[in-house]
């Protein structure tokens, strides 16, 4: 942490929501001498179990959130799928509170529509896109098969997504698509990526942005499964990939950590989505040799300036889920023989198939792993 003022040592850091990236944040802030306090509905979460001050209550319950803001000086977030109507409120209470990053941010993130069109009218490239409701299924949409479609809000890993290959597909959709008629959907294009990257970035509230460069990805069943660092990309897309990501950071007058993924199809750059704190293909910089995601995080939603030096070496993480998850866990901890390797796991309760139950992350490059580490 740098410059530390005396009037933000005391600080109380407040997050919504309680699970791993909580955690991971409240890791660093305690040791920083900061408070640490979650909100959400969730008890026995692994924000608290790492020492976090748990309040539970819904996010819809304003007069419990109320009570949570008065015990906290800033407020950040390890979850985006905040109800709209919280994010209003929060809105309205800046000038009480810090909050970073902007409530604003967050409605835009969790709204499919919205984000890409904020992302065009910044000029940036995204795959085709229609916005689809009840009102709007009439007309034709002039997009070339096949398409993705997905719900509008508070969709992750795949989750509310269907692969449409032909009109009598889409007309299959239709046919269920509207229970209610409030459905909101959107139809994009499918872009057929050779490789997927993010960029982790950091904003202080300086205006200054510290970034790592691109971050290759690799996906199993829409879930992320392996990260490489640095990614094996030209540098001047990885340029491009990070002014797009810091012009980005900059229209939402962010502070904070944020994660931006993007497509890279014959040396162009789609940018897909972004997330609005940080982000699972970060987790390689907990052991990248140079300040972690969560480190900057907390250091910019303090108020403290960037550091002076970044350097991060060559890392990979891999993600383990629930899935044979004592095997994958004997697996993991057999590498722990070798120094290089390190586990973090989030102390969840159950394992489910596809929950992530933690990581490992590999200090140094793809060809020299231990081959048991893509059986995880």
């Amino acid at each position: 942490m740098t410059n530390l003022s005396k009037e933000n040592q005391n600080l109380k850091i407040g997050v919504l929501g309680s699970g791993q990236l909580g955690q991971m944040m409240c890791l660093e802030a305690l040791p920083l001498g900061y408070d640490f306090y979650c909100y959400s509905p969730d008890e026995d979460s692994p924000s608290e179990k790492a020492g976090a001050r748990a309040s539970i209550g819904f996010y819809e319950d304003l007069s419990s959130l109320k009570t949570f803001l008065s015990k906290i000086d800033v407020l950040s977030f390890e979850f985006e799928n905040i109800p709209k109507s919280t994010l209003e409120y929060l809105e309205s209470q800046t000038k009480q509170i810090q909050i970073f990053p902007p409530p604003r941010a967050l409605v835009i993130a969790q709204d499919r529509y919205l984000e890409k069109t904020h992302f065009r009218k910044l000029g940036f490239r995204t795959a085709d896109f229609f916005h689809l409701t009840k009102d709007t299924a009439k007309f034709e949409i002039a997009i070339t098969f096949p398409w993705i479609i997905k719900t509008l809000r508070f969709g992750y890993d795949g989750k509310g997504q269907v692969k449409v290959k032909d009109e009598n597909e889409y007309k299959n959709f239709l046919d269920k698509a509207f229970v209610s008629g409030n459905e909101e959907y959107l139809v994009e294009e499918v872009i057929p990526f050779q490789k997927e990257i993010s960029i982790i970035l950091t904003r202080f509230q300086n205006g200054e942005i510290v970034c790592y460069g691109a971050v290759e990805n690799e996906h199993k069943n829409h879930i992320l499964d392996l990260s490489i660092y640095p990614a094996r990309i030209p540098a001047s897309l990885n340029l491009e990939a990070t002014e797009m990501a810091s012009k980005l950071a900059e229209t939402l007058g962010y502070v904070g950590t944020m994660g931006v993924e993007f497509f890279l199809n014959e040396n162009h750059i789609y940018l897909n989505e972004f997330a609005p704190r940080p982000h699972n293909t970060g987790h390689f910089t907990q052991d990248c040799q140079s300040f972690s995601q969560f480190h900057l995080h907390v250091s910019a939603i303090t108020g403290n300036f960037p550091p002076t030096d970044v350097r991060p070496r060559p890392t990979l993480m891999k993600n383990i889920l629930g899935n044979e998850y004592k095997e994958s866990l004997a697996i993991a901890r057999s590498l722990l023989k070798d120094d290089r390797y390190q586990l973090h796991l989030y102390g969840k309760r159950e394992a489910k198939i596809g929950r992530k139950m933690g990581h490992i992350n590999f200090k140094g490059n793809l060809e020299e792993v231990n081959p048991l580490f893509h059986d995880l």
